[in-house]
């Protein structure tokens, strides 16, 4: 096993002569390279990548490689651009053929600033046989920037690797692109939802990212955007909301009820309690409910 979007160091090249790569150019824990090598001998092996990978011929003919693109079943020819998501395990017979190859590998924290925390290639199937034009002459403009480097260049490289980014996800993946503007509403829901169903639990804006699938920076800004309050001002404000309702309709402790509403302490509770009502959770639960 080995990972294709490495540089093959330290791992078996059995079959393989006059391996090269001519450059080099990487951003964050995104990767470019030009690589030359060629097959000498019939072999097979299994291919894992850590990240998504995606290569591109130079070399003007057919591919004819074979990949088992993750099941035995799904044996397909190589095409000019190759795709294969990460951790998965795929079985490639590489003809015998002379390769030149744009390699690009994309990593989380890469793709995790380009869409904002999103992750639109997490589903995504592999695909032995990309068709896309607007691929295609991003990967040409990224070997001859690569093989002669130009004014700005890591930043029109920057660039081109993000393009590619969406036109993969915008090839592979349309039916899951909606709107930003359905996204982010469907996105502040499930904050909304995943706080309400876990108020006794901790609720610091990492925690809620993890496991509504965002990033930090994210979550907190499609919330804002979305709600006009801060994730941080929301859930103290549920927490106290919940704590209202325990103590005028729930004959539970008061320190049961300032774990119930997520509340380390007892003392805790009753200092949130007061700055947001004016009241103790004692007097609050002893003060006869208002009619309006």
């Amino acid at each position: 096993m080995f990972r294709p979007e490495s540089d093959w160091t330290g791992q078996d090249r059995f079959g393989v002569k006059n391996f090269y790569i001519e450059a080099v150019a990487t951003v964050r824990d995104a990767r470019v390279d030009l690589r030359h090598f060629d097959w000498v001998l019939p072999s097979s092996g299994i291919f894992s990548p850590e990240k998504h990978y995606l290569d591109y011929s130079l070399d003007g003919q057919p591919r004819r490689s074979m990949v088992s693109m993750g099941r035995p079943d799904r044996r397909v020819a190589s095409g000019d651009i190759l795709y294969m998501p990460p951790h998965r395990q795929y079985v490639g017979e590489p003809a015998l053929q002379e390769r030149h190859l744009v390699c690009v590998a994309l990593g989380e924290e890469f793709l995790e600033e380009l869409f904002d925390g999103e992750q639109p290639l997490k589903r995504v199937e592999p695909c032995g046989d990309v068709q896309n034009i607007s691929m295609r002459r991003l990967f040409a403009g990224l070997a001859a920037e690569l093989r002669a480097p130009g004014f700005a260049s890591q930043t029109l490289v920057e660039s081109m690797l993000m393009g590619l980014a969406v036109e993969l996800v915008r090839h592979m993946c349309p039916r899951e692109l909606g709107s930003a503007t359905s996204r982010g509403a469907r996105q502040v829901r499930n904050i909304i939802d995943y706080v309400m169903d876990n108020l006794s639990a901790p609720l610091g804006v990492a925690d809620i990212a993890r496991d509504c699938n965002m990033s930090v920076r994210h979550v907190a800004r499609v919330f804002k955007d979305g709600t006009g309050v801060s994730l941080g001002e929301f859930v103290a404000r549920s927490r106290i909301a919940l704590a209202k309702e325990l103590l005028r309709n729930d004959g539970a402790r008061i320190k049961e009820i300032s774990w119930r509403c997520g509340f380390n302490s007892t003392s805790a509770f009753s200092a949130a309690f007061r700055v947001a009502t004016g009241q103790t959770p004692k007097d609050f639960r002893c003060q006869p409910p208002q009619v309006h």
